[in-house]
């Protein structure tokens, strides 16, 4: 009887418990991070959950197996008034149907005011949740569910929008202090089953999420990697997978990794005799047939994709049917070959409207409205020194609209034009003709953008609360039409644009194998070399050929790819690729100078001092020139000059050069050292990075996050269209702007002929007296 007493008073206390300390005695579900305020509320309301989403029930579970990063280029920054970015998340039909939340982890500046702010989170045009912006101090988690129904199997588009408004400042400078960054390592698809990383299909690589950095990372076991001739089946393998993943990151290593080292997308290629004493349970088939299945490795929750037959030409054999596979899924996905995916490419006179490119209409009530889209243009666009686009705005704007507010186009991130909106009173623009030059397009995907910057008299009074109360100022409609003229065809190299931009003269498809060329074939090298061809491939949207060689002498008279540790290369051959190292730097063999050093200060205050001379003068006429008229020095010489040797600054970790030479293409990619190669090359191919290569030389610094490019003097003209007059009178309108002192004295010289012939024929007619 005492018994019972004592276990009905245990009851009864535990029901008279309050609910938070039953609250905290539950276990918490795995991946559920509730929204926190604590950034923006004070300490004494702390004890006050506030969340967006209702907590998901789940068994704890490796996050391994039920997580999927989700942002393909790392952190996102939104910033001004109005922002969006879109990206494209593909799933297998097993992850669509386990697909349960999506975890988004931010932070933002101190200025963005949570009250009238705001995160919002769409899939595939359903809006999955949103959520006010208040995380000025420490990052804030936000897990949102996802309705049934709403996430594919396939291709589903991800949209991440913000609003954001600024606490105290109603200028138009104020605009540029907001931001909010959407962090890639917090932020995950979350799974009710363990189904990530678990690939059955070729298909399924697709679904291969990124890594914290945003990076999609390939490890490719390859035993036999010391093997010279084993190099061509490892490039045809790592086209195979950009073709089907996108630019990837790739690292070479003989062995397997560890588990603490995995991550992404682990392959194993070899013979099954190499590959038996790493994976025991190797698909049966690889010993006798080309291979490509997938398999479970030891400790790793993932699969791992097998490449394997019973000989090396059968492991050859298996590369090229991932890559034949991919090939034709590519063709059937865009209907063209091209890595521009979802970007038009323009090939010649075109019109598109905004709704067309992906923009639709929007009604704004901030102060600057930036929006953007993207178009494509081939390998060999020759019209960047003359010509215009054109940009037909249908845009509205309010009665308190200033005059002084203007409407900015730019292009690649340069400014190409302004239009000033003059009418007071506000006024409707139908059509208004928006003139767009053409200097900053560049072969590959072109990002414009249209920014409104609007100015009102409430603006200047700065009324408490008036950012939030201001009606609409500005309409943007998707009538309006982006139109791209003719333009020359024609391919011209040196020209790093074109490479990265569309993979030319690589990607072609009808050039004989490019050849490959590695200074040593180890792990560091191979790494580097798969990466940068992978990346050439997926732009290019198709696979080339490819014949790695052991001697420079070799490269005559084919385009080739070279990489390597520069000191270790032949220093004429160096030297024919326009390109010198100092001798007192790591690219020579040196040791680089430290920073801070005596020779670095020297060169730092040579810079800021004016030294009266001749030397000053013409740098002081050639500054005029530009500002003046948008010309150099260098653009009135009478025929193009030799390219001087760039020296190689010793900052940089690594860079590309390309040379023209004997009727064939050469592109570097060196280090300063091997160590240093794949690191800096993986670097190089980063998206944002690789859209800014330009010229025939093109140096980057990791650390300080500065690229260096280097313009041609001379450059090779090929023809790749059918002859037309209209085409070589495109052509040759683009050199003569480019060659401005020659074309002047052409057309000098005709009319003096023009002159001359007059004179002759009328020498002959009437009297002389």
């Amino acid at each position: 009887m005492m018994m019972k007493r004592t276990l009905l008073a245990c009851l009864l206390a535990a029901v008279a418990l309050p609910a938070p300390v039953l609250a905290q005695d539950q276990p918490r579900a795995a991946g559920v991070m509730p929204f926190d305020m604590s950034g923006e509320r004070k300490p004494e309301a702390a004890s006050t959950p506030q969340t967006a989403a209702s907590p998901l029930e789940a068994p704890a579970a490796d996050p391994r197996t039920t997580r999927r990063l989700i942002l393909p280029h790392g952190t996102v920054r939104l910033s001004g008034e109005e922002d969006r970015r879109s990206f494209a998340l593909t799933l297998t039909p097993e992850q669509a149907a386990a697909a349960q939340s999506i975890t988004l982890a931010y932070r933002n500046a101190v200025v963005v005011a949570p009250e009238t702010s705001q995160l919002v989170l769409t899939v595939n045009n359903v809006k999955i949740g949103e959520t006010p912006i208040a995380a000025p101090e420490d990052e804030v988690s936000i897990e949102m569910p996802i309705p049934g129904g709403v996430i594919q199997p396939g291709v589903n588009i991800v949209t991440i929008a913000s609003a954001q408004r600024h606490r105290t400042d109603c200028s138009v400078q104020s605009t540029f202090d907001l931001w909010t960054d959407v962090q890639a390592k917090g932020s995950f698809l979350s799974f009710s089953s363990p189904v990530a990383g678990q690939l059955l299909r070729l298909e399924d690589l697709n679904s291969v999420g990124p890594d914290e950095a945003g990076r999609q990372t390939i490890t490719i076991v390859a035993p036999a990697l010391a093997t010279a001739s084993r190099a061509d089946a490892l490039m045809r393998l790592s086209q195979g997978l950009a073709l089907r993943m996108g630019g990837q990151n790739v690292t070479v290593r003989p062995d397997l990794p560890s588990a603490e080292e995995s991550g992404g997308l682990t392959v194993l290629l070899g013979t099954h005799s190499e590959l038996a004493s790493l994976l025991p349970t190797l698909p049966a088939d690889s010993a006798s047939t080309p291979t490509l299945a997938f398999a479970a490795l030891p400790g790793n929750p993932a699969s791992a994709l097998i490449v394997s037959g019973p000989t090396p030409q059968a492991v050859q054999a298996a590369a090229d049917r991932l890559v034949e596979q991919a090939t034709t899924e590519n063709s059937k996905e865009r209907g063209q070959e091209t890595g521009l995916k979802t970007v038009p490419l323009l090939t010649g006179k075109s019109a598109l409207t905004l709704a067309q490119l992906g923009v639709s209409t929007t009604e704004f009530s901030g102060r600057r409205l930036r929006t953007e889209f993207s178009v494509g243009l081939p390998g060999d666009f020759y019209a960047s020194a003359y010509g215009e686009a054109e940009l037909l705005l249908d845009a509205a704007y309010a009665a308190d609209v200033l005059p002084g507010s203007r409407v900015n186009v730019y292009v690649n991130g340069n400014i190409a034009t302004t239009a000033p909106l003059t009418t007071r009173g506000g006024g409707i623009l139908k059509h208004m003709p928006i003139r767009v030059t053409m200097r900053h397009f560049l072969p590959g995907e072109n990002r414009i953008a249209i920014e409104a910057v609007l100015l009102t008299d409430q603006d200047d009074a700065c009324v408490l609360g008036s950012a939030s109360q201001s009606g609409l100022r500005f309409a943007l409609f998707d009538t309006s039409e982006f139109r791209m003229p003719d333009f020359g065809r024609v391919a011209n190299f040196p020209n790093l644009a074109a490479t990265a931009g569309m993979g030319a003269p690589y990607g072609t498809g009808e050039a004989p194998r490019t050849a490959l060329f590695l200074d040593q074939p180890n792990a560091e090298t191979l790494s580097a070399a798969a990466t940068l061809v992978g990346r050439l491939s997926a732009t290019a949207g198709q696979a080339f050929p490819i014949e790695t060689v052991d001697t420079v002498e070799t490269l005559e008279g084919r385009d080739a790819l070279i990489v390597g540790a520069l000191p270790k290369l032949p220093p004429a051959f160096v030297t024919r690729m326009g390109v010198s190292a100092g001798t007192d730097t790591a690219w020579a063999g040196g040791k680089s100078p430290a920073n801070g050093s005596r020779g670095d200060t020297v060169d730092s205050w040579r810079d800021k001092v004016s030294v009266p001379g001749w030397r000053s003068s013409i740098d002081g006429i050639d500054t005029w020139l530009q500002r003046t008229f948008d010309l150099s020095l260098g653009s009135l010489a009478i025929l193009p000059g030799e390219d001087d040797s760039y020296p190689l600054p010793g900052t940089a970790d690594v860079m590309l050069a390309q040379a023209e030479t004997g009727g064939a293409t050469w592109t570097l990619a060196a280090a300063p050292t091997t160590a240093a190669l794949s690191n800096g090359i993986a670097a190089l191919v980063e998206p944002d990075m690789w859209r800014r290569l330009a010229g025939r030389v093109a140096a980057y610094d990791t650390r300080g996050a500065r690229l260096d490019t280097i313009a041609p003097q001379r450059i090779v003209l090929a023809a790749t269209q059918p002859f037309s007059f209209t085409g070589w009178r495109l052509i040759a309108a683009n050199w003569m702007s480019t060659n401005i002192l020659l074309f002047s004295l052409l057309f000098v010289a005709a009319f003096a002929m023009l002159g001359l012939i007059t004179t002759l024929l009328l020498r002959g007619l009437g009297r002389r007296h």
